[in-house]
């Protein structure tokens, strides 16, 4: 805007100094207003183009109409059709402007919103393709591992207590129990039930798993935030409650000492046209990598130690059975806020 008003002086002076009787030079300076007009329009939109066009005028208008000794020599038609033509022209690409910048927007956001689709699509093949596969395994193993179960149990009612056979039998029979915890978590992970989708009171939802968790909490700090009071949708308890739970107990190993802070917050996204309630859980531990994000997702893959890589790939198959899905924001150092997204009760048909 500085520069438009330099460009109005400039021009405004140019009048002044130049003989009243060169018309053609006169006509010329009229014409430069324009110059600083579009540029602000250009700059600003529609605001920008019309006190742009104000400022000009009011440069212009004393040299047009009140100077007696030097004045614009053009018909005074001319003069008052050209001011009426700067609020034109710079209302006028002013508004393109921001229609052009409107239309770029919306655009973008379509394209993030097509690229979030795309990717979730994506994650729900690879989830349901690593389903139907373990379910397959799961099953195919349980059943020679009961009977590995039963033949370790019947030597185990025979040896001696206390004997050398006796230890191998119980080594066995953990090792054959600890098989088949990891079998179930593959059956667990491969068929999720038919959602019994109900009408949520989120914040009752967050406040459940925050008093499940208070005894691991110690001097963790729990905020939640007003956003949620109101909130709902439209979903199986049970299963949002057990997304919810993850991602709580997610935040408090992200945080490795006493005094940690969890946000649980709230907010509505608009994904491939549809309206989603999203609840977040937020740390303020050490964030992800970017190289990791991609991959968090993703059945067995973990960056702890101690983790099994199948929580999140957990949750996820249940926001996709509810209609929804997951997201994570990230900030290395910072910590991470992971997002369950569901539609909300008005878009489903």
């Amino acid at each position: 805007m500085i520069a438009a008003m330099l460009g109005i002086v400039l021009v405004t002076l140019g009048h002044y100094v130049t003989d009243p009787h060169n018309v053609v030079f006169h006509n010329i300076y009229r014409r430069l207003y324009y110059v600083p007009v579009v540029l602000s329009a250009f700059a600003f939109g529609l605001r920008g183009g019309v006190i742009s066009a104000l400022l000009a005028g009011l440069a212009y208008a004393p040299h047009a109409f009140f100077m007696e000794h030097h004045h614009d020599p053009a018909p005074m038609a001319d003069k008052v059709f050209e001011i009426v033509l700067y609020f034109g022209v710079g209302g006028l690409t002013g508004w393109l402007v921001e229609r052009e910048r409107r239309i770029r927007g919306e655009l973008e956001r379509s394209l993030e919103e097509r690229n979030e689709l795309e990717r979730e699509l994506v994650r729900a093949g690879k989830l349901g393709a690593m389903g139907e596969l373990l379910a397959g395994v799961a099953h195919e193993i349980r059943n020679p591992l009961a009977s590995i179960l039963g033949a370790a149990e019947g030597l185990e009612r025979k040896v001696e207590g206390g004997s050398k056979e006796e230890k191998l039998v119980k080594l066995q029979l953990r090792e054959v129990g600890r098989l088949n915890r990891v079998v179930s978590k593959f059956l667990a992970f491969a068929r999720t039930d038919e959602p019994r989708q109900v009408d949520c009171d989120i914040e009752e939802l967050v406040k459940q798993v925050v008093e499940l968790t208070s005894h691991q909490m110690g001097q963790g700090d729990v905020t939640i935030d007003e956003s949620l009071s109101g909130a709902r949708f439209f979903a199986d308890e049970d299963q949002i409650s057990q997304i919810l739970l993850n991602f709580t107990l997610n935040a408090m190993q992200a945080s490795d000492t006493d005094g940690f802070k969890i946000e649980y917050l709230c907010q509505q996204r608009i994904v491939a046209g549809r309206a989603h309630i999203c609840v977040g859980v937020r740390d303020h531990g050490e964030g992800i990598r970017a190289e990791h994000l991609e991959q968090i997702f993703d059945p067995y893959y973990t960056t702890r130690e101690a983790g099994n890589g199948l929580g999140l790939a957990l949750s996820s198959r249940l926001a996709e059975a509810n209609g929804g899905f997951l997201d994570v924001e990230s900030d290395h150092g910072k910590g991470s806020t992971f997002w369950v997204c569901i539609p909300s009760q008005e878009q489903r048909g």
